[in-house]
C-alpha cells in the first residue's frame, strides 16, 4: 500500500469490506500511474445528510463517493470535482446510484458492499471514459454500463400498458349502455 492509497479511503463508519478496500486501492493505485493522476475517495460517515466533501471546490480530478450511515439508513452520493463536471453530471450520478440502489439501502454490509464496489467501478470506468484510458478489471462490463446508461427500461411498457387500460376502460363505458350520464 501506498501514502497516495491510504487517502483515497476514510471508513469512520466503519462499514467497508476487504473486497471494496482492495477494489478502491488498486484502481487509485493504476489511476497514480497516469499523467492526470485522478483519484475516486470514498467516505463513510455516520451521518445521512450533509454528505457533501468539504473543501470540494478546491480538489482537481477527484470523484468522492460518501456513503452516509446512521442507525439503518443509508445515503450514498457522488461529487466531483469541477473539471469532472462534464463527465459526472447529475444525471451520471443519479443513474448510477439508482443501478444499484436496493443494495445500497440494504442493511446487510456485504450486500451495501457490493453495491457500493458497482458505484465505485461505475464512477472509475466514468473517469476512464473521460481520459480515453484503456478499461480493465476494475470497470463495469457492457451489460452493466447498459444498466446504468438505461435505468428505465422498464418504465415504458409501464406506460403503454396504462395507456391501454385508460383506453380499454373509456371504450368500456361509452360503449355500456347500463350506465348513464
Amino acid at each position: 500500500m501506498t501514502g497516495f492509497s491510504e487517502a483515497n479511503i476514510q471508513d469512520n463508519a466503519h462499514i467497508l469490506d476487504k473486497d471494496t478496500n482492495r477494489l478502491i486501492i488498486e484502481k487509485n493505485d493504476r489511476y497514480f500511474q497516469t499523467k492526470e493522476q485522478p483519484q475516486i475517495i470514498v467516505r463513510t460517515v455516520k451521518r445521512v445528510n450533509k454528505l457533501t466533501p468539504k473543501h470540494l471546490n478546491k480538489f482537481k480530478r477527484t470523484v468522492f463517493i460518501v456513503a452516509g450511515v446512521k442507525k439503518n439508513k443509508h445515503n450514498v452520493q457522488i461529487y466531483s470535482s469541477r473539471d469532472l463536471h462534464s463527465a459526472f453530471t447529475a444525471d451520471t450520478q443519479v443513474n448510477i446510484i439508482h443501478a444499484e440502489v436496493s443494495e445500497l439501502r440494504s442493511r446487510n454490509k456485504a450486500t451495501f458492499n457490493k453495491g457500493l464496489r458497482f458505484v465505485f467501478k461505475a464512477c472509475a470506468t466514468t473517469i476512464d471514459q473521460q481520459y480515453e484510458y484503456s478499461l480493465d478489471k476494475y470497470d463495469l462490463t457492457n451489460d452493466e454500463q447498459t444498466k446504468i446508461s438505461h435505468p428505465h427500461k422498464i418504465a415504458l411498457p409501464i406506460a403503454l400498458a396504462i395507456a391501454l387500460l385508460i383506453t380499454g376502460l373509456v371504450y368500456f363505458f361509452k360503449k355500456d349502455p347500463k350506465i348513464k350520464k
